[in-house]
């Protein structure tokens, strides 16, 4: 599945299981003592175990971002670099020592797949493999390969399956082991900021690829259970909001949430269907979810998220999910959101929404 696609399921999931409506959630931060509100907000407070990940317990090692590489080829820093240049990004990130040494590999005769490192944010995380092909034939005729994972926790994975996507992400080559590939694949935050045990299960190795076999796609069943420690991942910066309505054609969209990270700037807005112009009449929201989908892109494309006077456009403009049978919000309740680049919201004094010719204060 696109990106996209994955982030669409994903919110559906969580709005069933997160009842609390975004005032619910601003109450609870603004009562909330400091630590609390580390919990509350983002998840990390509980320590982690150093040790070695073997068999089904697992645990990640956190060491600075100057200290030997699980990677085998000198600071993770650097390695990440040498094969995922363009993602100066997470590189950073990993300087800075953000990120944990898991290393267990699993092994099904025909390819040896290793977790090396979780590193990334608390709003995306990274998953850093390694995958071995011991066919020589096959990993000569392909300079890169496409691996699938679920990344769950382990009830999700047992019990409910099939309302999950899985994750997948290419690996490149490496350039001095012909049968080696490195694979940095996004991860679910939902999962994976609670220092609680993951379950990342990888279940397909793909190729462009295959002469010999004309096989392309092969079947694995390997599972890494793993806890991610906070300092693992870098802290990004949500905000609720409760007082900030955006009006368009007929549409109340109220501002909730926003999410400072330092791969993006998430937005995330709520609405109501029912009763619109544009619904038309139509209580059923899947009949008509791609018009207001298309509305929403339309009228998202003008945002102008403006930091210190200066000006970002919106990345990407997301889809929507709505509840119509009330088990999660009010029914004809629904959810959408845009993503900024990433700015620096510590350091920034005046942090503003611009929509229509109107502001909207942030920080």
């Amino acid at each position: 599945m696109k990106n996209t696609e994955y982030i669409k399921a994903m919110n559906a999931v969580c709005d069933e299981n997160f009842r609390l409506t975004g005032a619910e959630m601003l109450e609870k931060a603004k009562n909330a003592a400091p630590e609390e509100r580390n919990i509350t907000m983002n998840g990390t407070t509980k320590r982690h175990i150093i040790g070695k990940f073997i068999g089904a317990a697992a645990a990640c090692l956190v060491i600075s971002g100057t200290a030997a590489s699980a990677m085998g080829y000198g600071p993770l820093g650097d390695s990440f670099r040498r094969f995922f240049g363009k993602d100066e990004t997470t590189a950073g990130i990993i300087d800075e020592g953000h990120y944990c040494e898991i290393g267990q590999d699993l092994t099904d005769g025909n390819f040896t797949v290793m977790l090396d490192s979780v590193t990334g944010d608390q709003t995306a995380p990274k998953l850093l493999f390694e995958v071995t092909v011991n066919d020589e034939k096959l990993a000569a005729e392909n300079d890169r390969l496409h691996l699938f994972a679920y990344v769950l926790d382990e009830d999700r994975y047992n019990n409910h399956l099939d309302e999950y996507a899985m994750w997948d992400a290419w690996g490149e080559k490496d350039p001095n082991v012909s049968n080696m590939y490195h694979v940095c694949m996004d991860g679910p935050s939902a999962f994976m900021i609670n220092e609680e045990e993951v379950l990342a299960s990888v279940k397909q190795i793909s190729f462009e690829k295959d002469p010999a076999n004309r096989k392309f796609d092969y079947d694995v069943n390997m599972e890494f259970r793993f806890t991610v420690p906070h300092q693992a991942l870098k802290e990004s910066y949500p905000r609720y909001y409760d007082d900030i309505t955006l009006q368009d054609n007929g549409i109340d969209y109220d501002v909730f949430y926003m999410d400072f990270g330092s791969y993006d700037t998430l937005l995330k807005v709520q609405y109501d269907f029912l009763g619109t112009e544009l619904a038309g009449g139509e209580t059923d929201y899947s009949k008509v979810m791609d018009k207001f989908d298309k509305y929403w892109h339309k009228f998202a494309g003008g945002f102008v998220l403006c930091v210190d006077g200066v000006e970002y456009n919106p990345l990407e403009l997301g889809y929507s999910y709505c509840d119509t049978e009330g088990e999660a919000f009010d029914a004809g309740r629904c959810s959408t959101w845009m993503t900024f680049p990433s700015v620096d919201y510590i350091g920034a004094d005046n942090i503003t929404l611009m929509v229509n010719g109107e502001s909207y204060t942030l920080k």
